[in-house]
């Protein structure tokens, strides 16, 4: 099977969970199949860049010309809604995608994220240059029907939605009637666009991310003896509602000076979460990670606070650190309570509450019994995220999808 991924951003280029998630499954989708992945990059080029990795996935990387940065959305209303008008439909990406299709002849496409792609350029172009090639769609967060992508605007608001929003609902509804599967990570975020009308005509399965094997120690915690410090993490983007201002906070409540703050990661509350934690020594801002030393901060991590005020879908950090250790604090809020059972394999808090997150952390450290008890009920849930179980269930999912598309001419003409 011959498979094109669709992401706005991919390796080596890097901000939230969905790119580390799409990296992931090309590699391990091209063990048996052949891979090709759509995706950006800074500047501007007419021309696709393709290239090919040693895994044999080539990659096409395009550079449309476009009003706002890929990684980084405006945050005024009138911006954010030019940004989604300019890129509801881009003719040089409509074009690449169009001669991709018929350059590689792919079983199917798989979209992912698609800002600064054009969701209407990459769907139009598919149906134009090859008919027969169905769609899938992978829900990573809102951005069909919230003109922020996450239900929850700048100004604190949840979207209501608002006029914005439900002019971008009506329009994308009727552009997703292309998509043949939609995958919701959680069945919150599933269930979220079904309520708004979305994939009404799709099949609809829940699969959240795949983990691969864990990598070797990488260089965390290695002096032998007690820990001297209690090392908290927060890895991801950087933004209002990620909730760091309230983690800052938080921490900021704890006194003890053998207490870290860890913040590894980039986005438009970089610098603001950084002037909360001014003057606090024990609190480090690390901007963008590779892997090696996103590795080793999860292994020196005691715990991982994921303190989101928006409804998250699957973070990948949560489920990274069932994998590696540190025990996960988190907002009982969108999907993060299908993967984190409180009192079980992690903690639960309430989105926004300051001495919620301080206590859980204190609680952390006080009670060494209970950290080693969620930290292995944790390991096992990790076990579930088998990347080689993710992978047959999607190619199942793929193949049943192909069928379908096959059979749709036969129905069309019975009916």
């Amino acid at each position: 099977m011959k498979i094109c991924l669709v992401s706005n951003l991919y390796p080596a280029i890097v901000e939230g969970g969905a790119e580390i998630y799409v990296g992931r499954l090309a590699r391990a989708l091209a063990e048996d199949h052949q891979v090709v992945v759509v995706t950006s990059e800074p500047g501007f080029h007419l021309a696709p860049r393709r290239e090919v990795t040693p895994e044999g996935i080539v990659i096409y990387r395009l550079a449309p010309l476009n009003v706002a940065p890929k990684t980084h959305l405006p945050q005024q209303l009138l911006a954010q809604a030019a940004f989604r008008a300019f890129d509801l439909y881009h003719p040089q990406v409509a074009g690449a995608m169009s001669d991709i299709t018929k350059r590689e002849q792919p079983d199917l496409v798989h979209v992912h994220n698609w800002k600064g792609l054009s969701l209407a350029a990459v769907l139009s172009s598919v149906p134009s240059s090859a008919p027969h090639i169905p769609v899938a769609m992978t829900l990573h967060d809102y951005g069909l029907l919230c003109t922020y992508a996450s239900v929850r605007h700048p100004d604190g608001h949840t979207c209501g939605p608002d006029f914005t929003c439900r002019l971008l609902t009506k329009l994308n509804r009727r552009l997703v009637n292309r998509v043949g599967l939609v995958i919701g990570p959680s069945h919150y975020v599933l269930d979220h666009h079904l309520q708004r009308g979305f994939f009404r005509q799709a099949t609809q399965q829940i699969l959240p991310y795949g983990l691969e094997s864990p990598p070797s120690p990488s260089g965390g915690w290695q002096g032998g003896g007690l820990k001297p410090t209690f090392d908290v993490l927060f890895l991801g983007r950087i933004e209002r509602n990620s909730g760091i201002d309230t983690l800052v906070a938080a921490f900021r409540r704890l006194p003890d000076p053998s207490f870290r703050l860890h913040v590894a990661g980039s986005g438009p509350a970089f610098e603001a979460g950084g002037a909360l934690a001014r003057g606090d020594d024990r609190i480090r801002f690390y901007g963008p990670v590779g892997d090696k030393l996103r590795r080793a901060l999860m292994e020196n991590a005691d715990c991982l606070a994921q303190p989101s005020l928006w409804p998250d879908n699957y973070p990948v950090s949560i489920q990274e650190a069932f994998q590696s250790g540190p025990v996960v604090i988190a907002s009982r809020i969108g999907g993060i309570p299908e993967m984190v059972r409180d009192g079980v394999n992690g903690l639960l808090v309430e989105p926004g509450d300051e001495r919620g997150i301080a206590a859980a952390i204190e609680r952390l450290r006080t009670s060494p019994e209970l950290a080693a008890k969620l930290r292995a009920s944790a390991l096992e849930t990790a076990r579930l995220y088998d990347m080689r179980f993710h992978v047959a269930h999607l190619v199942d999912a793929y193949q049943r999808l192909l069928v379908t598309n096959r059979l749709r001419p036969f129905d069309q003409r019975a009916a």
